[in-house]
């Protein structure tokens, strides 16, 4: 038996779907001049804000508003004035839009863990949140779209709210990670939509593979795995 957190209350029996993020790569010593690479980080952070906002108002219609306002905090946080100034700084300095974003998101994410609130802490995971979105954009990386089997247990090392996105009730049935506490928006989000979820699980992805079958506690936070 695997031991977490409870995150979102509920009991389900599935299968695992393990989930391994791909990080695209980009050639940092590319620059295109301050013009170019300022040009291009604006398009980016507009073509996220439409995306984002796209999210926003189906968590709306599906859950509530002030569910979907976790992901309108995502807009907030990439038009911040201190993140909007730490990236055209570096793009100033000779580095192409990628380098500049991940460097203004990284110096907010080693901000947030380094808080003595949990609360605070788990806002590093919007921030990561936000990067992986915008380097994609910015690389030209398409996200496939997931065809998730009904009866899925969704596990990962680390679900960030933009998960949610491929999530739906009668498809994905509980959710599993290696990170993550009760507070993290990734939670809230589960709650609202009523699908079990165990967070801080570790082991996790060293343990399950893709097609086990389990049992999920998400009231006490336990993970059972049937087949192994």
């Amino acid at each position: 038996m695997l031991q977490g957190i409870s995150a979102s209350g509920g009991f389900a029996i599935g299968k695992i779907l393990t989930l391994e993020e791909e990080t695209p790569v980009y050639n940092k010593s590319s620059y295109l001049g301050k013009q170019q690479e300022a040009e291009r980080l604006q398009n980016a952070l507009h073509i996220f804000t439409h995306r984002t906002e796209g999210a926003a108002s189906a968590i709306r219609r599906i859950v509530g508003k002030e569910e979907a306002d976790i992901f309108t905090g995502h807009i907030y946080m990439a038009h911040d004035p201190e993140m909007q100034k730490r990236m055209k700084r570096k793009i100033a300095r000779g580095f192409n839009a990628e380098t500049a974003m991940e460097s203004a998101c990284d110096y907010f994410i080693t901000s947030f863990l380094n808080s003595e609130s949990d609360i605070t802490r788990q806002k590093a995971a919007d921030v990561r949140d936000i990067r992986t979105s915008l380097l994609h954009i910015l690389t030209e990386t398409a996200v496939e779209p997931m065809n998730i089997p009904f009866g899925t247990v969704i596990a990962a090392k680390e679900l960030k709210p933009s998960a949610v996105n491929f999530m739906e009730r009668r498809r994905t049935v509980a959710a599993l990670a290696e990170t993550g506490t009760e507070n993290a928006h990734f939670a809230v989000l589960m709650r609202a939509m009523g699908i079990p979820a165990v967070l801080s699980v570790k082991g996790l992805m060293q343990t399950l593979t893709t097609g086990q079958r389990v049992i999920v506690d998400g009231d006490k936070g336990e993970v059972v795995v049937l087949d192994k």
